[in-house]
């Protein structure tokens, strides 16, 4: 083939996949298997979309801008956060990663606009089907060019001030959707955008409740914020995850489990440090008191699904 065949020639087959990156075939096939290639079996052969391609080739050139970074928004979670400080500490030579939790809905927001590489999402009670998630991207306007991976599941509840009596506690957690009906409870609110009041308002609407008639303790940016509002006795409740409740020493009241997945573009999940961090979310899938103590599932085989399907 020319180079300028192979230059315009929009899909690439193996033979002239190695060419391009002077490696041979069976280095290919092995790339595409792991999927640290863009490409896709059509018929039962492998074919690779060479501005994919292109975009790869960019992305993880040594020292290039687009490999030594990765900028991530959304939801609001400790474990997460751990994850990323600590990758932050060994990249530091050579990447930069960076966690901005600002809530599910503003950091799509932000991934719409081209401003952050991914976006962890959360948005309600988990179900197989991700067909809540799915229905919330849609209503973005890059969201056909996007995938979801599927990455862990944690539990989700309510927080109580540690003063409250053990029998007020031993109520709750016998029947915590009772704490839904309990007007005089200061509420630390989350704003619109997260998914811990999206979950909040789903428990209302089961419960024909305003979520206006709560009295608020105080609207917060973060979860950590609304948890140490509660620690400190600014407010009696709030919305948050187990793991986060264990680390202020307070009362949780589980509700739900809730699927936490990652939300990117199709290339950027081909990135180096994506894959990295992927790795890094699922080898915590076999440390067992991280799902006793924090109330986490990390799925060992992260589902990926594509918006464009």
């Amino acid at each position: 083939m020319s180079t300028f065949e192979q230059i315009t020639k929009p899909f690439l087959n193996v033979q002239e996949l190695a060419e391009l990156l002077n490696i041979n075939e069976k280095k290919v096939y092995q790339l595409a298997g792991d999927g640290a290639l863009p490409g896709t079996k059509v018929t039962g052969k492998w074919i690779f979309p060479r501005t994919l391609i292109d975009t790869w080739l960019i992305e993880n050139s040594h020292g290039g801008v687009m490999n030594d970074r990765l900028l991530l928004a959304g939801s609001d979670d400790r474990l997460v956060r751990n994850i990323c400080s600590e990758a932050a500490i060994e990249w530091q030579r050579d990447a930069l990663i960076s966690y901005s939790p600002n809530g599910t809905r503003h950091g799509l927001k932000m991934l719409d606009q081209g401003r952050v590489d991914a976006c962890f999402i959360n948005w309600g009670e988990a179900e197989p089907s991700a067909r809540r998630h799915l229905g919330l991207l849609r209503g973005y306007q890059h969201h056909n060019q996007w995938v979801i991976v599927r990455c862990l599941q944690r539990s989700q509840g309510f927080i109580l001030r540690h003063d409250f009596s053990d029998s007020f506690k031993t109520q709750c957690w016998n029947n915590p959707t009772s704490l839904i009906q309990a007007s005089s409870l200061r509420w630390a609110m989350r704003h619109d955008d997260s998914g811990a009041e999206r979950l909040l308002e789903d428990l209302c609407a089961v419960h024909q409740v305003s979520l206006s008639t709560f009295t608020a303790g105080g609207t917060y940016s973060s979860e950590r914020a609304a948890v140490a509002a509660v620690n400190t006795s600014l407010a009696d409740i709030c919305c948050g995850v187990q793991s986060t409740a264990r680390d202020f020493g307070l009362h949780y009241v589980p509700i739900a489990t809730v699927a936490l997945d990652l939300v990117m573009p199709q290339r950027t999940y081909f990135r180096t440090l994506v894959q990295e961090l992927i790795v890094r979310i699922r080898s915590l899938g076999t440390d067992d008191r991280l799902t006793e103590q924090d109330g986490y599932q990390i799925n060992l085989s992260p589902q990926v699904i594509p918006l464009n399907a």
